[in-house]
């Protein structure tokens, strides 16, 4: 961590009264992403949360919104603010360790004078003034304890993990965060993360011997496509495309800006090449844990998937990763170049189908049995068996191949029909085999 700065002395006279800080501005131009179902469930569920006072008997739980890079977290924060503060009448302070507050290493040494000097940013007088205003400032819990006074107040604070991530002292972090903005009734605080594990981590923070939960919302996701066209103003927009992309309403968006405007820089490439390269950089990347990750697509379990990759998924109910293809086929073509010769083939054949299948535009069924075929690989290859779709002993020491096994004499794709299949199969290499064949026309 790097040292600090000479920090200046800070006053509560250079900021506005909690009631009078004003709720974050949006993009206008943007669609909305967040439908009015959503927006009363998750208000709901904090103003029932921010009513309650703890008892010995039980924890108020913070809110977490957990998803990808842009993957439309800060937006569901700036969508709820404003109705927060009309439902409740409540101060409603949002904070970010991102964009035009960003996160510097030094803080991570103090990460409540981190938050402090953030919170005391969002309510500066000057409503013109620029964070580098506020970076040095001398911010405590002190302030901002005498500030708040027993003002109703809710924090809403965007991309914690980016704080948490190496951060010390955060038991006292915790602590300031149960006891300023959650114990007592009327406050309250929800998050946003790009990982689910901040979640894990911000509750032993706060309780270690307590076991306070964390809730985490499912944001939305985009299921019709119909729907998705007239938003984003897509005409051409398919599900196969809206299932690449993770049914994720910003990241469609994005996907769309990239391919109209004909720049990938909407997209979150840059996040996503750091964490293949920390998988790659620091010994993650095995046939044994590729294997593991490719089971993550049956099972959706975090223990599976490399940390570092955590921030690609969409994060479920009960914590579940789905995979988002996006993403996920750049990471296993990075991957493949480490594994062994039948790992390899079969990891690049199943990158190579997702490609087909996004592709697909006629809507010809080509798109759903190459999913199919994505789908029997996987488990085949991670031995995720099922006693009706696939009714195979999960302790068969098999070997697999794919569109392989067959004479050289005949280019797999001349092959039109069954008999000429079976004519040219040849006797795998050992037994038990399994052998998958999937012609191209």
């Amino acid at each position: 961590i790097s040292l600090a700065p000479n920090l200046r002395d800070f006053e509560l006279g250079e900021i506005l009264p909690p009631m009078d800080v004003p709720p974050p501005s949006m993009e206008a131009n943007r669609p909305m992403f967040i439908d009015d179902q959503w927006l009363n469930d998750a208000i709901e569920r904090i103003s029932s949360e921010y009513s309650i006072e703890d008892t010995p008997t039980y924890r108020v739980s913070p809110l977490a919104f957990v998803r990808c890079s842009r993957g439309g977290k800060t937006r569901a924060l700036n969508e709820i603010a404003p109705l927060l503060k009309k439902r409740l009448g409540a101060a409603v302070i949002f904070v970010t360790f991102n964009d035009h507050s960003e996160i510097s290493e030094w803080e991570k040494a103090d990460p409540i004078a981190a938050l402090c000097r953030r919170i005391a940013f969002e309510a500066r007088f000057d409503r013109s003034a620029q964070f580098n205003s506020f970076s040095n400032a001398n911010v405590t819990a002190y302030h901002i304890i005498e500030w708040l006074k027993e003002t109703n107040c809710i924090l809403l604070i965007d991309v914690l993990n980016v704080l948490l991530s190496g951060a010390t002292n955060c038991d006292l972090f915790g602590e300031f965060l149960k006891n300023t903005f959650l114990k007592k009734s009327n406050r309250y605080f929800a998050f946003s993360s790009h990982v689910v594990g901040t979640t894990t981590q911000l509750s032993t923070y706060m309780d270690s011997f307590n076991n306070r939960s964390v809730y985490i919302c499912e944001l939305p996701l985009v299921h019709h496509v119909v729907d998705a066209a007239t938003i984003f103003r897509w005409e051409d927009l398919t599900v196969m495309e809206m299932i690449y992309y993770g049914l994720i309403p910003a990241l469609i968006y994005e996907a769309h800006l990239s391919k109209t405007t004909n720049n990938s820089g909407y997209l979150p490439f840059e996040r996503r090449d750091a964490a293949i390269t920390l998988c790659e950089t620091t010994g993650l990347v095995t046939n044994e844990s590729v294997v593991e990750l490719l089971s993550s697509f049956i099972t959706g379990d975090k223990r599976s998937i490399p940390p570092p990759l955590h921030e690609l998924m969409n994060t479920g109910k009960h914590g579940l990763l789905r995979w988002i293809p996006f993403h996920m086929m750049e990471a296993l073509i990075c991957f493949s170049e480490r594994l062994n010769k039948e790992l390899k083939m079969i990891v690049k054949s199943i990158v190579s189908l997702f490609h087909k299948f996004v592709d697909d535009q006629h809507l010809s069924g080509k798109a759903w049995e190459s999913l199919f075929v994505i789908t029997l690989l996987i488990r085949l290859v991670t031995r995720s068996f099922d006693p009706v779709f696939l009714p195979l002993l999960s302790d068969s020491d098999y070997s697999l191949s794919f569109n392989n096994c067959l004479n050289c004499e005949i280019p797999f794709e001349k092959i039109k029909d069954i008999p000429t299949l079976l004519e040219n199969m040849k006797t795998p290499q050992r037994y038990p085999h399994a052998a998958v064949y999937y012609p191209p026309n």
